[in-house]
């Protein structure tokens, strides 16, 4: 064998081999960030936060939004102040990176504070490799060249101050891990707090648990709770053409005070009212109600504490409670629907079975009368009874369609 033909072996097996080491190199090291564990931001979110909003795959979701018909004839579903922000940024910043945006940063999370405005919300992303340089220079093109930020520490962290060009300003707390923008400074010193004082969401077993692991993939999900009323309660969002679809169930503890378990002494109900529905109709809500004596045992609970009430306010609640008790069905509906004249606002509605008409109807005739015979006034305005609302010029109350005698 000739020496250059050795050479050009060697030289050959050299160059395979070089390229087969880098490549593994490469593998083993991309499969190694990969097994990192991701950044849970369920550990940023304060845990005295009332509602949240996540969904594990941003684009995509935005793509359902715009598929939306309403998207279409440019009415676009508002989600918050934040998300209108990061829609307006998103294509950009996915645009500045050849491979999109990475499976860390397409998850995002928006939390919802008391009280409730669109300032009093926190945005979340988590960061993959890379994703902070892609945040500073995004930044450094669209923001900062604008105006110049400011930069706070607090419990040594920084937090930097974003003018933005409508005149208002951006929170900003960014690590290599994660990101959290709110346009209350306030609101990111308690992402803070809740992260380094292990106080957050991901510390709270009731809220952990309401986050199992789900069957099905939806676009977005939402938790909200309602304090003294019910607990976390987890919502799947699905949207198709015209319609927005929210599936869920709540969760809450094993407390006798809780008014979602005044409901679980109820039996369900089946079938849809639509033959007592107007055909405006927007909303509605149908539910049964099996045990009235706990329900309204539950509401005189909640109302002694609160405001004081008149001996005559009470005695008129007794008067009711006890009506119900003893004329009201097991079906009650609910509506919202749109008048004739569109320029009015929405009418409501509330719906209940009675197993006596007759007799429902002369007892409500007694209770009305005596709630007008009680109430007094100081001038010479009549007003409802019921609502304490002004009759209109044919004695009608214009809330509740009580007519003066």
């Amino acid at each position: 064998m000739k020496l250059r033909t050795i050479v050009k072996i060697a030289i050959t097996s050299s160059v395979v081999l070089l390229c087969s080491g880098f490549a593994l190199y490469s593998f083993f090291r991309l499969s190694a960030a990969e097994g990192q564990k991701d950044f849970d931001l369920y550990e940023l979110v304060p845990s005295t936060t009332s509602a949240v909003f996540v969904t594990d795959d941003v684009l995509e979701f935005v793509a359902e939004v715009d598929d939306l018909t309403c998207s279409k004839n440019q009415q676009y579903l508002y989600v918050s102040k934040l998300f209108s922000y990061l829609k307006q940024s998103l294509y950009a910043l996915s645009e500045d990176t050849p491979h999109g945006l990475s499976r860390q940063m397409n998850q995002m999370l928006i939390s919802f504070h008391e009280p409730d405005n669109e300032r009093n919300q926190v945005l979340y992303c988590r960061l993959g490799n890379g994703d902070k340089e892609l945040v500073n220079r995004f930044v450094r093109k669209y923001i900062s060249s604008l105006y110049p930020p400011k930069t706070f520490v607090y419990k040594g962290e920084e937090i930097i101050i974003y003018p933005m060009a409508d005149g208002d300003f951006l929170a900003c707390y960014l690590t290599s891990d994660f990101m959290a923008l709110s346009f209350q400074k306030k609101l990111i010193e308690n992402v803070i707090d809740a992260y380094k004082s292990d106080k957050s969401l991901a510390d709270d077993p009731t809220f952990t648990g309401v986050r199992a692991p789900k069957k099905s993939v939806a676009a977005a999900t939402i938790y909200a709770r309602m304090k003294g009323m019910m607990g976390w309660t987890e919502f799947d969002m699905k949207m198709k053409d015209d319609f927005i679809y929210f599936s869920g169930i709540t969760h809450d503890a094993d407390t006798c005070f809780a008014f979602i378990n005044q409901l679980r002494q109820q039996q369900s109900v089946k079938g849809f009212p639509g033959e007592a529905l107007p055909s405006t109709a927007f909303y509605f809500s149908r539910q049964g109600i099996t045990d009235w004596a706990s329900l309204l045992s539950y509401g005189n609970a909640q109302e002694q504490n609160g405001a004081v009430r008149t001996s005559e306010v009470q005695n008129r609640d007794k008067e009711f409670s006890r009506y119900l008790m003893e004329n009201a069905g097991q079906d009650l509906v609910a509506c919202l629907f749109q008048r004739e004249d569109t320029l009015q606002d929405a009418a409501a509605v509330l719906s209940l079975s009675v197993a006596d008409v007759t007799e429902a109807e002369r007892m409500l005739r007694t209770l009305v009368n005596t709630a007008s015979a009680e109430f007094t006034t100081k001038n010479q305005i009549d007003r409802c009874p019921l609502c304490g609302i002004a009759l209109n010029e044919n004695g009608v109350c214009p809330k509740c369609g009580y007519k003066k005698k």
